[in-house]
């Protein structure tokens, strides 16, 4: 079989911008068009049912744990409370990276605005950052028990090391008074 390496002048689907990601923003003109606009109403649907599936987690948590009697006890309260953030950073971070995005490209594809010009923004800086923080935000109670076995850490550093050097400067001033006290017992026998 011969491959045929001639250059057509385009690249094509994945090769619009030094970006390597498939082309998004399309218009009505694109070969590609059904393809991308299925794949950002998925990712609209996806963000959906997600924010409803969260919100029946948090509905279903709280309902449990008020007939089991628990909701009143502070311990209760503290898990309600990191379950709420933890659910609102979710959706908060998936709504604030796909939503402008999704709206940009469907406001693109409808010559409302020119999406072109944003598209390194969204595809290098946007998106990556929803996949940053969900692992993040996901083991945020580890993260966060990392961080603070960390500062623990260097604050009995910090101790030990504070300690070592106000105990050396008790050992040299305790030298010294002795010295002192030596010469001054040496001078007082040799004027008796």
């Amino acid at each position: 079989a011969v491959v045929s390496t001639q250059s057509t002048g385009s690249i094509g689907f994945y090769g619009n911008s030094g970006v390597c990601l498939f082309k998004y923003f399309v218009k009505r003109s694109d070969p590609q068009y059904l393809y991308s606009i299925y794949v950002l109403t998925s990712n609209l649907v996806c963000f959906i049912i997600i924010t409803a599936s969260y919100g029946l987690i948090m509905i279903h948590t709280y309902k449990t744990s008020k007939d089991a009697g628990t909701s009143e006890t502070r311990q209760s309260r503290l898990s309600m409370r990191r379950l709420q953030r933890k659910i609102s950073l979710i959706i908060a971070t998936d709504f604030a990276t796909w939503i402008p995005f999704i709206t940009l490209a469907f406001l693109h594809y409808n010559n409302v605005v020119d999406g072109n010009n944003y598209y390194e923004f969204c595809s290098i800086l946007l998106i990556p950052i929803n996949s940053v923080l969900n692992p993040i935000i996901y083991n945020s109670d580890s993260v966060a028990t990392y961080v603070r076995r960390s500062f623990n850490k260097v604050k009995s550093s910090m101790a030990q090391t504070t300690a070592t050097i106000h105990s050396t400067t008790e050992m040299r001033d305790l030298e010294q008074r002795s010295r002192v006290y030596k010469n001054n017992s040496v001078r007082r026998n040799s004027n008796l």
